[in-house]
């Protein structure tokens, strides 16, 4: 949506600095943006060859080098040296299928010995560790009290081992929960009750996925997440997670095949659909500690050293003393790799983003006088881990933080809600609008960045923004690294939709004309703030989000 304010940007002039205020009229360049040259760097970049595009993999190297080709095909300079890439150091770690294990312990000493894959999402991926224990089935693991439904009444949970259902108590069908909230209808429910599952004072929590969903195992049911899980990559110079005693408190949460939860079971007198059923049709807990059972738990992780890289290529600004400070364009190129034999080629997240910025950097380089300030183009790696790339970057910068004026982010700018499902849970935009990611940070940002809005096609939409909304978005991708530094920063992005993360995000349902407009609408946005007499004022350092909007 737009928002009403006072016109307060840069006027261009043929010969002169340009001051403040200034009509909203830009060189031809921006026609060198076009929905084309938008489509042909997504095909390449969202082919099914380069696998996904996967930290660490080697489809994720060929797209740096697409990208850092191309860069120097539009004439950017290399802005590492003499190089395009800014290469940082991370560990990549597996679990050891020959070491790792499930064994189900009976009472007669049987010992069942499962192999299946197992997915640790705390702490994040393979990890060494041996555990073992009691075990408890604690239902869908839920307290809602609204609904008076508690899974842990009369539970004792503290040291032992739990097995809880995903999702909530379901109708007969399985599409829809008996809990009136959309959020338990979908994975978002997963999310509200995490918090109870974490301060259990469990030893473990195994999730299964619930019979009625029609999946046997967590990679059938989420394979774009079980993709990233499967191998957890670490910043080698970030030891945060290994000190966090708060992390290291927290029981182990791990996803695990139907196969186990089935030898578990046998001889309780209880199958997982028997107990579903139940839960599901008079919505009572049906909790209890598994009889003449243990559990242990054998995790045996093999590390790696690996070099991820971001790709950066600067225009040098015209202004003999403005051309040191910076106005930085980013979008992430990595992605989540496959999921078995299908490829998450990605094409929204974030080939779309990739694809703008070298349209973008195109435009630039057509302009017969180039902006005041330099302008770096940043193409990042280990976004879909922890904003890996873009957080080396920050620690590492190629022009000092101080000297750079603004992040203007792209991240999933390709889609429309008329192409994908679109929920309260996973919001869109139409066809003629745009999300706009950001906070209080800068008045002077926004105020360029309205002004423009009000004479394009475009809406903004800024009901997704702001730290603390419930989508966490503004924390989501690599604008946020740049904010946590006081550098201001905006994010474009259409939306979530129903292929995020799965192979259904495919170039086919990219809206290009859409995303022809948001990136020239973006590129008018740093052309403004480049050309700008003056750098944009911090209102609002980050430090200081309390009192933000």
């Amino acid at each position: 949506m737009k928002k009403s304010i006072m016109c307060l940007i840069v006027m261009l002039m043929t010969t002169t600095v340009p001051v403040y205020l200034y009509s909203q009229k830009f060189p031809g360049s921006v026609n060198q943006i076009t929905s084309s040259d938008l489509e042909s760097y997504i095909t390449f970049l969202a082919s099914p060859l380069l696998k996904g595009r996967l930290n660490g993999d080697e489809g994720l190297e060929i797209a740096a080098q697409y990208i850092a080709s191309q860069a120097k095909l539009t004439g950017l300079k290399p802005a590492n040296g003499n190089s395009y890439f800014q290469p940082y150091n991370v560990l990549k770690k597996s679990m050891d299928p020959d070491k790792t294990s499930i064994q189900v312990i009976s009472d007669s000493k049987d010992t069942v010995i499962i192999r299946d894959p197992m997915f640790q999402l705390i702490p994040t991926g393979p990890s060494d560790l041996i555990l073992d224990g009691e075990v408890v089935f604690a239902g869908y693991g839920i307290k809602a009290d609204k609904y008076k439904y508690n899974d842990f009444e009369n539970l004792k949970t503290e040291g032992k081992i739990l097995l809880v259902m995903n999702r909530a108590p379901m109708s007969a069908d399985g599409k829809k929960s008996k809990f009136e909230e959309p959020a338990w209808s979908s994975g978002m429910g997963f999310q509200i009750k995490l918090t109870t599952l974490l301060y259990s004072k469990a030893k473990a929590i195994l999730i299964v996925t619930d019979p009625k969903s029609g999946f046997r195992s967590f990679e059938e049911a989420n394979p774009g997440i079980a993709g990233y899980i499967k191998s957890a990559i670490t910043l080698k110079s970030d030891k945060e997670e290994k000190t966090n005693p708060f992390m290291a408190a927290m029981p182990k949460l791990i996803f695990i095949n139907r196969s186990v939860a089935d030898a578990l079971l046998k001889g309780s007198g209880y199958s997982l659909e028997e107990l579903q059923n139940s839960i599901d049709s008079t919505l009572q807990p049906h909790s209890f500690i598994i009889p003449d059972k243990l559990l242990k738990i054998t995790e045996v992780s093999v590390s790696e050293d690996k070099v991820l890289k971001n790709v950066a290529g600067y225009l040098e600004g015209s202004d003999p003393v403005l051309k040191n400070e910076v106005v930085i364009f980013s979008g992430h190129y990595d992605h989540i790799g496959a999921s078995g034999i299908k490829v998450n080629t990605g094409a929204d997240d974030d080939a779309s983003g990739c694809a703008a910025l070298l349209s973008m950097a195109k435009a630039f380089q057509s302009l017969g006088k180039k902006p005041l300030r330099s302008v770096l183009f940043l193409w990042v790696s280990g976004e879909e881990i922890g904003l890996f790339g873009s957080k080396s970057y920050v620690n590492n910068p190629l022009f000092p933080l101080d000297k750079t004026v603004a992040d203007l982010n792209m991240d999933m700018i390709g889609r429309d809600k008329e192409l994908a499902d679109s929920t309260s849970e996973t919001p869109m935009t139409g066809p003629n609008s745009v999300f706009v990611i950001a906070d209080n940070q800068s008045k002077d940002l926004i105020k360029i960045a309205d002004e423009i809005d009000s004479k394009t096609p475009l809406n903004f939409d800024y009901s997704l923004s702001g730290r603390n909304h419930p989508l966490q978005l503004f924390s989501r991708s690599d604008h946020y690294n740049f904010a946590q530094k006081n550098i201001p920063v905006l994010c474009f992005t259409t939306g979530i939709h129903s292929d995020y993360h799965t192979p259904g995000d495919v170039i086919e349902k990219i809206d290009f004309k859409k995303m022809e407009t948001i990136t020239r609408t973006m590129y008018k946005i740093g052309y403004a703030v480049a050309n700008r007499k003056t750098r944009l004022v911090v209102d609002n350092p980050f430090n200081s989000w309390g009192k933000s909007k």
